[in-house]
């Protein structure tokens, strides 16, 4: 009989999160179950011979282990929310806001996960396309947001915001930030925008700075595409989604952003309440 499988992700620039991850192999192997890592994190740990890169193997994984903070999570997401894998996250860093536990539970917490104890939330995706001249130029998936925003030296940029063919707004901006549920806590909130359950399936349009004294953010059904155009660009200007290096993008450019066809999956305890959460980390984040 086969080894079950479990994925492990870790951030390799967080000295706690390779540590914590050297201990998480020894533990999986002690129990027989099969490590998988991808290269970085298997270079990390000294463990070339479990090193996978991103394939169809991590899909047969029981889960994902994500040893880091929101941002090694949600970059994780990008392998496996495809995969329909299941993620626990572990948090080694500072926020920890997406992530379930901490560091110091993982091991009285990791074995009733493997048996199946938890419920998992599911949070939408969303997919970001880029049209150039009738032609699809750049495509890409996040699970906090798409942003299109204008470069360091550039002035204001004009996009054209439109909710299922209809106008919405016109914005002189920074930029417009197009959300998930789980992003409205991210970019869009720092940008004005609202905070919204996990679980509603909704996409947040949030201007950045814009040049008006009446522009607000528009909350739009999650089966809604939002067509933004960019309508002038004095500067640089250019598309990011959870935070990647931006695509270019240049005058005429149409960003069509809509639900993506899958959702990521985050292992919860059965005692997980997202207000709580709430509450706790960003009513003093960097305590």
């Amino acid at each position: 009989m086969p080894l079950q499988k479990v994925g492990l992700v870790i951030n390799s620039a967080k000295s706690l999160a390779v540590r914590t991850g050297e201990q998480v192999v020894e533990w999986l192997e002690a129990r027989s179950y099969q490590p998988l890592l991808l290269p970085e994190g298997a270079q990390a740990i000294g463990r070339p011979d479990l090193e996978v890169p991103p394939s169809p193997i991590w899909g047969e994984a029981e889960l994902v282990v994500i040893l880091g903070g929101d941002g090694t999570l949600i970059r994780a997401a990008q392998m496996c929310a495809p995969m329909n894998v299941p993620m626990l996250g572990v948090n080694t860093g500072h926020l920890g806001f997406l992530t379930e536990i901490e560091g110091d539970e993982l091991f009285e917490q990791l074995e009733p996960f493997l048996e199946g104890h938890y419920v998992v939330e599911e949070r939408m995706m969303l997919t970001a396309r880029v049209e150039r001249e009738g032609q699809v130029v750049a495509e890409m998936t996040a699970l906090n947001d798409a942003v299109v925003s204008k470069g360091p030296r550039a002035r204001l940029v004009h996009l054209k915001v439109s909710v299922g063919g209809t106008v919405v707004a016109r914005y002189p901006a920074d930029g417009v930030v197009v959300a998930t549920p789980t992003g409205s806590t991210a970019y869009s909130l720092s940008a004005g925008g609202p905070i919204v359950g996990p679980t509603v399936e909704v996409l947040v349009v949030t201007p950045i700075c814009p040049h008006s004294m009446n522009s607000r953010s528009v909350v739009v059904a999650g089966t809604e595409q939002v067509t933004i155009t960019v309508e002038e660009s004095p500067g640089e200007v250019g598309l990011s989604a959870d935070g990647c290096d931006p695509t270019r993008l240049f005058k005429g450019d149409v960003i069509r952003v809509s639900r993506a066809p899958y959702s990521a999956r985050l292992i919860r305890r059965h005692s997980y309440r997202f207000y709580e959460v709430l509450r706790q980390k960003l009513a003093n984040p960097w305590r």
